[in-house]
C-alpha cells in the first residue's frame, strides 16, 4: 500500500505522520485553551508540550544515529536533520519524553488533576487522527464496509478507533461545559476509552480472551469512580443553555465523521 500523502523538498510525507502532526497541532491549541480556563499559564503548558515533543524527536533520532554509526555520531549533530528519512527510535523517544514531561510537571507545579483535565481533549484528538492515518486492520469479515486487500476483506479497525476517539472527544467537550470536580474529564474519557477498546476486541484478530473480562471490570470501576465524584461534588449554580449549541455540535460531529470515513476509504480505492 502507498501511504505517501505528498512529497516535500524531495522527501515523502506519509499519511500517518501528517495526520499525527496535525493532531499534535490541534491538541496543543486545545490544551492551551483548556489550560487558560483553569488558570494554567500558557508558558507552563507550552513548556510541557514543546519540551516533550522536542525531547521525543531528539532522543529518537540520536538513538537511531548511534545504532547506525556508533557513539561517533554525537560529533555530527547535523545528521539529526539531514538523515531524518532514516526514522527515529520511538521507544527511546517515548521514555525520554515521559521523563522530561514528569520533570516539567514537577518544576511548574502542575502535577494535578486540573492539568490532566486540560490536556484530555487534546490527547483524544491526537489519538483519533493517529488512528485515522494508521493501517491497522481487524479480522476477516463479510460486512459491506470491509476494506478489500486483494482476496481479503478485513474490518477497518483503524477507522473504528478514529471515529470512536473522536466521538469520545465530542462527549468530553460537552462534559467540560459543566465540570463539577477535578479529574472529571480525565476519568470520564478513560472510562469511555476502556469501553471502546473492549468493543474493538470483537473486530480484532487473535484478541486476548482475558481482555474481554479485564476491560469491562476496569470500565465499571472507572464509571463508579466518576459517578462518586460527580454526585458528591457541589452542583454548579449556573447552567449552560444547550438547545442550539447541542444541535450544532451533533451536526458538526456527524459531518466530521463522514469526512473521516470518506478520507479513510479513499486511501484504499
Amino acid at each position: 500500500m502507498d501511504n505517501i500523502l505528498f512529497y516535500f523538498a524531495g522527501m515523502p510525507v506519509y499519511v500517518c505522520g501528517f495526520l499525527t502532526g496535525l493532531g499534535l497541532l490541534l491538541g496543543t491549541m486545545s490544551a492551551l485553551t483548556e489550560g487558560r480556563r483553569r488558570d494554567i499559564g500558557w508558558f507552563k503548558m507550552f513548556d510541557f508540550i514543546l519540551g516533550t515533543a522536542v525531547t521525543f524527536f531528539l532522543a529518537g533520532r540520536i538513538s537511531i544515529l548511534v545504532q547506525d554509526y556508533g557513539a561517533g555520531a554525537l560529533l555530527k549533530p547535523w545528521k539529526i536533520i539531514t538523515e531524518i528519512s532514516h526514522g527515529l527510535d520511538t521507544r527511546v523517544g517515548l521514555w525520554c519524553s515521559l521523563a522530561y514531561g514528569l520533570f516539567s510537571l514537577l518544576r511548574n507545579r502542575m502535577f494535578n488533576l486540573r492539568f490532566f483535565d486540560a490536556i484530555t481533549p487534546g490527547v483524544l484528538l491526537i489519538r483519533s487522527l493517529y488512528a485515522l492515518g494508521s493501517s491497522i486492520f481487524g479480522k476477516a469479515t463479510t460486512v459491506p464496509w470491509a476494506v478489500r486487500l486483494g482476496d481479503f476483506r478485513l474490518h477497518p479497525l483503524s477507522l473504528y478507533a478514529a471515529v470512536g476517539y473522536y466521538l469520545i472527544y465530542v462527549v468530553v467537550r460537552q462534559m467540560s461545559r459543566n465540570e463539577r470536580f477535578d479529574g472529571q474529564l480525565l476519568i470520564g474519557a478513560e472510562t469511555m476509552v476502556v469501553w471502546l477498546k473492549w468493543l474493538l476486541l470483537f473486530a480484532t484478530e487473535d484478541a486476548s480472551k482475558s481482555l474481554f473480562w479485564l476491560y469491562p471490570i476496569g470500565g465499571i470501576l472507572l464509571a463508579a469512580l466518576w459517578s462518586f465524584g460527580y454526585y458528591n461534588s457541589p452542583q454548579l449554580s449556573h447552567k449552560h443553555r444547550r438547545g442550539i449549541g447541542l444541535f450544532v455540535s451533533i451536526v458538526t460531529a456527524i459531518l466530521v465523521v463522514l469526512v473521516m470515513v470518506v478520507f479513510f476509504y479513499s486511501r484504499f480505492a
